[in-house]
Formats: C-alpha cells, sequence, structure tokens
C-alpha cells in the first residue's frame, strides 16, 4: 500500500507506525458535496468579532453558521467545520497539540496523504513534563508541511493562549468547552503569490459519548493584542480556491483524527522520548 508520505525504515519501528498504515477514515460525503454548493449567504456567517459565541449553547444560526465557507464584501474569508468526536475529552486534544509535533511521523499519522512534516521551534518545552499539556502547546511554533489543496507549502502556526486571541477562558472547562486551541498562521506563498494570514480556532465542548469540535479558519486576519487585525490590502480578495481547499483537508483530517485518537492516547500518552 502506498501513501503520498514517505515513512524512513527508523520510523516504522515506532509502535504508532501501524496507524499510518491503517486505511484512514473517510469524510461524510454529504460534506464534501456541500461544500461544491459555497460559499454560504453571508448573513450566516459566524464573524470573527464574534468568535467568542462559540461559548453559547446550541447551534449558532440553527447550524447555518456551523458547516461551510464564506467569502467576504472586505475580500476575507473563512471556513467552519463541526466533526463529532466519540470517546474524545478535552485532555486528549490538548494532549494531541502538545505530542504530535515532536517528530515527523506522529504528524503523518493524522493523514498519511498530507501531512509531510512538521518542526518545532522549542521541542523542549513539549516535553516538559512540569508543565500541562495546554501549557506545552500555548506558545510553541510549530513549521508545517503539508498539502492542504494548494500544494505541498509551508504553513507557520503560532498557537496562543486563548485569552491572548481574546477568547474568555472563564468559560473553559465547563459544560461549553472542554478544549480550545487557537492561533495565528500564516500560509507561506512565494514569489507569484503572497503569504496568506489566517487565524485558527478548534473549539470542543463535551457531548454524550465524547466531544463535538467546531473549527474555524478566518482568512485575511490575525490576532493582535487580542483584538482582529484585517492584515491584507485594501482591493484584495482571498482566492476561493483558498477556504474550499482548507475546507476539504479539514473535514479529511479530522475525520480521521476523531477514529484514531482514543487508541493513539491510550497507547502513547506517557510516550514523550
Amino acid at each position: 500500500m502506498a501513501f503520498n508520505v514517505p515513512v524512513s525504515d527508523d520510523e516504522k519501528k515506532k509502535s504508532y507506525y501501524k496507524y499510518f498504515m491503517q486505511k484512514m477514515a473517510p469524510g461524510d460525503p454529504a460534506k464534501y458535496e456541500q461544500i461544491k454548493k459555497g460559499p454560504w449567504d453571508n448573513a450566516y456567517a459566524h464573524r470573527i468579532e464574534k468568535r467568542n459565541d462559540l461559548f453559547k449553547p446550541g447551534y449558532l444560526n440553527d447550524g447555518k453558521s456551523e458547516f461551510g465557507y464564506w467569502l467576504f464584501e472586505d475580500g476575507t474569508a473563512m471556513t467552519a467545520n463541526d466533526t463529532q468526536m466519540p470517546g474524545v475529552t478535552g485532555e486528549m486534544f490538548d494532549w494531541w497539540f502538545a505530542w504530535h509535533p515532536i517528530e515527523r511521523l506522529r504528524y503523518a499519522i493524522w493523514d498519511h496523504d498530507d501531512h509531510y512534516d512538521v518542526y518545532l521551534e522549542d521541542p523542549a518545552k513539549a516535553r516538559d513534563l512540569t508543565l500541562s499539556m495546554r501549557e506545552r502547546h500555548w506558545g510553541s511554533v510549530h513549521h508545517i508541511w503539508e498539502d492542504i489543496g494548494l500544494g505541498n507549502g509551508p504553513l507557520i502556526i503560532s498557537f496562543r493562549k486563548p485569552g491572548e486571541l481574546g477568547y474568555d477562558e472563564s468559560l473553559m472547562d465547563t459544560e461549553h468547552c472542554n478544549a480550545l486551541v487557537c492561533a495565528n498562521v500564516r500560509i507561506v506563498g512565494n514569489s507569484d503569490i503572497p503569504d496568506v494570514p489566517v487565524v485558527m480556532t478548534h473549539f470542543l465542548r463535551p457531548v454524550e459519548g465524547g466531544s463535538e469540535l467546531r473549527s474555524r479558519f478566518w482568512f485575511g486576519y490575525q490576532i493582535i493584542d487580542g483584538k482582529p487585525v484585517k492584515c491584507i490590502p485594501d482591493g484584495a480578495s482571498i482566492p476561493e480556491i483558498a477556504p474550499v481547499s482548507l475546507l476539504n483537508h479539514n473535514v479529511k483530517e479530522f475525520t480521521n483524527l476523531a477514529a484514531i485518537l482514543p487508541c493513539v492516547y491510550a497507547e502513547e500518552k506517557d510516550n514523550w522520548f
């Protein structure tokens, strides 16, 4: 069985290599069909200024804000995805974001078609057993090589403490939220395509039998001093292919993570070195 992402002989000896080799859990075909019908009505978009609305019970705009992509009048864009994660807890989710970037194969088992490499600027922090799982990924910077549908290009993901990105941390670890992973992201361009700034949020909340993940990507923004700042020039627009490609990729990778995370956590939660 051949995959896009290569592995070395040494990586094949790792205990979690079996997750790389197994068939990925398929994304919901209805989601992929729904993406083809977009973009969605901007009246139902979950704007970045309202990002704390994720803490509200139920679904935003009767669910019309929970999945899809939007292209805004000012040239910015966004995506939203909802992933059911049976058996997954907030502790597991925080652990994953501390554990997986330590080495390349850990990132590759998430998506053996598209996740090529990851580099941590401070790997010692991820292995610091005196820190909580959240503290290990808060402030970390991941250099990612993956194909999100735009080619195998780099991303720089600067993870932040939720309060630094304007989220109400007092509502974490309640019935509203059991994990919140957020970052300023830069999709690195080239001589022909400029860098694309993105704000990423993965908001987990407890549901019966596990958790529900609500993901948001706001294109054209960064959070600076706790406030959203448009970081593309007036008159510029995020090309539609960017949110479309990322949403398709997000469905694929998080469907698979939901399937493997409980087992990976049970087997590898103490494997830091």
